[in-house]
């Protein structure tokens, strides 16, 4: 084994130990896009697929967005799992990802939803994807340029409740780029990481090198600020839930009880509530929670609060209520 790809091993086995991300006897589907960390990803688990006791099969999504440049990453996926003996399996999204807005977010959800149906499809309990330190620390960055608070700054999560692990996620991507290359292992760039309208696009090229030269570990000082967000998102939420279980212990929050706690944690209270009664938390900002906030002082003529989701807050004799929103539901006339 060479230096490189050793040393990226016993990075990637602490961290598949301490985050508990693998099971002897797990079947896991790994993404692979064609890139140098996916394709990293798969040579990692490959070497440790023996010692780990866990099958691999290796699975692409082809977004069909960049025609035969597309066709070419997944080739190239193809080939990398071929090299490392690793079966195979693909899936491709529908034309309609082209339209709409927020073109990044509906590929990202399409993609994962894509894998989850790959998993099931393939009997697989784990799908892991090659996101790296650098990842963590540039979302880490794009969430404090967009405002967000403490709990968009835990980042990316090494294990999510749904099967979804990140091995990588203590790796600097330039090492994993070098035992790729190292290995012999072909792996392709997308264009639209250069994508000048996204906002990752500069916070990777702009931002994060000038604050590298004001810090060389800042990436690793991004994801331990994460880690410590995680941790303390953790110890907010048991105290929120024992907090809701006085309060709102049917699922109807009393204004009266909220309004008896402190002004600094009724917003924390608010938006535990709203994802605990069923709200979607992507895309539940905090000017939601402030016009909830805003709806328990009876302010004159306004009873309802609208949310991302199709639901909305309802004030009903000083409580309240999660509903879907009736009134965007019905059709147009």
């Amino acid at each position: 084994m060479r230096h490189g790809l050793a040393t990226l091993v016993g990075v990637v086995q602490d961290s598949l130990r301490r985050h508990a991300m693998l099971e002897a006897g797990t079947r896991v589907l790994v993404a692979v896009s064609g890139g140098p960390d996916s394709v990293g990803l798969l040579l990692v688990l490959a070497t440790l697929r023996r010692k780990l006791g866990v099958e691999l099969l290796a699975a692409h999504v082809n977004h069909r967005l960049r025609g035969a440049e597309s066709d070419a990453d997944q080739a190239c996926a193809a080939a990398a799992a071929a090299q490392l003996d690793v079966p195979f399996v693909h899936a491709e999204l529908g034309a309609g990802l082209r339209h709409g807005g927020n073109l990044e977010a509906r590929a990202r959800a399409l993609r994962y939803a894509a894998l989850h149906d790959l998993a099931a499809a393939h009997d697989c309990g784990v799908i892991a994807t090659g996101h790296t330190l650098d990842d963590q620390a540039e979302t880490l960055l794009l969430r404090l340029i967009r405002g967000s608070g403490v709990g968009g700054l835990a980042g990316i999560r090494p294990r999510r409740g749904d099967g979804v692990v990140r091995p990588l996620i203590d790796c600097r991507r330039a090492d994993v780029a070098g035992a790729v290359r190292a290995a012999g292992l072909q792996a392709r760039t997308d264009g639209s990481n250069a994508d000048p309208r996204f906002l990752r696009t500069h916070v990777r090229q702009r931002v994060l090198p000038l604050l590298a030269e004001l810090n060389p570990s800042i990436a690793a000082a991004c994801a331990n600020l994460s880690a410590a967000a995680r941790a303390q998102r953790a110890i907010v939420r048991r105290w929120t839930d024992a907090q809701l279980a006085v309060g709102a212990p049917s699922g109807v929050l009393s204004v009266a009880w909220l309004a008896a706690r402190p002004a600094g944690v009724r917003g924390l209270l608010v938006r535990r509530w709203l994802v605990a009664s069923g709200a979607a938390a992507r895309g539940l900002t905090a000017r939601h929670v402030r016009a909830v906030l805003a709806l328990t002082a009876g302010e004159k003529g306004v009873r309802r609060v609208e949310l991302p989701d199709g639901r909305c807050v309802r004030l009903a004799k000083r409580t309240l209520r999660l509903e879907v929103d009736e009134v965007r539901q019905r059709p147009a006339r």
